[in-house]
């Protein structure tokens, strides 16, 4: 018998876990650390109750994360580490390396591949069109940038999901008020916001 581990299944990852099982394999769910509780309920209705072989939840570094699945696998062989939703992507790369499965990888351009602003600028130096961006951890980071733009701009965490904590702002007062917001806030998946763009 076979497992695949799924990161973070929530939403349309849940369908991604009842096709893995559907073809025969056990799915272990891997639940990054400081991944909301009410996350995991993001179920749709036709995926009914998820049932999985086991469910771990990430560990302090790689080695114990690896150890604990490979624990829970038991005697099954695991096959594949796949990402079940956005916030599971970065460690869904790493994981997969560290388990010498098929994987994106971790390193180069696939490094920080959920930081918007690095994507963009991935985009733009392959000669795209592109955002004109600014981003920071202290508002006197991205100032400049939004008393010279012209308004309406966005702002979003670098590392958020979906559309959390995006916002479209009408004026310098407004962006500012929404910048230091998103650091006061806990992001839709857990944990806080490091960055704005």
């Amino acid at each position: 018998k076979e497992a695949v581990v799924v990161v973070d299944p929530y939403s349309t990852g849940c369908l991604i876990v009842k096709e893995i099982a559907a073809r025969g394999y056990k799915v272990i769910a891997l639940w990054t650390q400081g991944f909301s509780e009410e996350m995991k309920k993001h179920v749709p209705l036709s995926c009914g109750a998820m049932k999985y072989h086991a469910e771990v939840t990430e560990g302090d570094n790689l080695g114990e994360t690896t150890r604990d699945l490979y624990k829970a696998a038991g005697r099954l062989r695991i096959v594949a580490c796949i990402c079940g939703g956005e916030a599971g992507g970065d460690a869904a790369d790493q994981i997969s390396e560290r388990l010498m499965v098929r994987t994106n990888g971790a390193q180069g351009v696939f490094a920080n591949r959920r930081d918007k602003k690095v994507q963009q600028e991935l985009i733009k130096e392959a000669g795209l069109r592109s955002v004109r961006q600014a981003a920071g951890k202290k508002f006197s980071d991205v100032e400049s940038f939004l008393r010279s733009e012209q308004y309406p701009v966005v702002l979003k965490p670098t590392d958020s999901a979906g559309t959390d904590g995006v916002k479209l702002c009408h004026d310098f007062d407004e962006a500012k008020e929404h910048f230091e917001f998103l650091f006061e806030v806990e992001a839709v998946n857990g944990g806080y916001n490091t960055e704005v763009l």
